[in-house]
């Protein structure tokens, strides 16, 4: 899933909270995250920070996740702003 672009502490944190999102969630975070590392980012997929704030207003909105899952999506998402940044 992960390249070796991304250390392995990284990438097992990454792993990590998109394993605890629901499965549909958790797929669409991990294509952008492999499109936006292998430079795919012209190609129509929104980074995947944005989809993480876009989940989380959603979630403001009409909440869906679990107190646990939230905060592994902000966890993720500053993950991720880190590493595509």
């Amino acid at each position: 899933m992960i390249t070796s672009n991304v250390s392995l502490v990284n990438s097992f944190n990454i792993k990590g909270y998109l394993l605890s999102m629901p499965c549909d969630i958790r797929k669409n975070i991990s294509q952008c995250f492999e499109k936006w590392l292998i430079g795919e980012n012209s190609y129509g997929y929104p980074h995947p920070v944005h989809v993480c704030q876009n989940l989380q207003a959603a979630h403001n909105r009409q909440p869906f996740l679990t107190a646990q899952q939230c905060q592994d999506l902000q966890q993720l998402k500053v993950i991720l702003k880190r590493i595509l940044n």
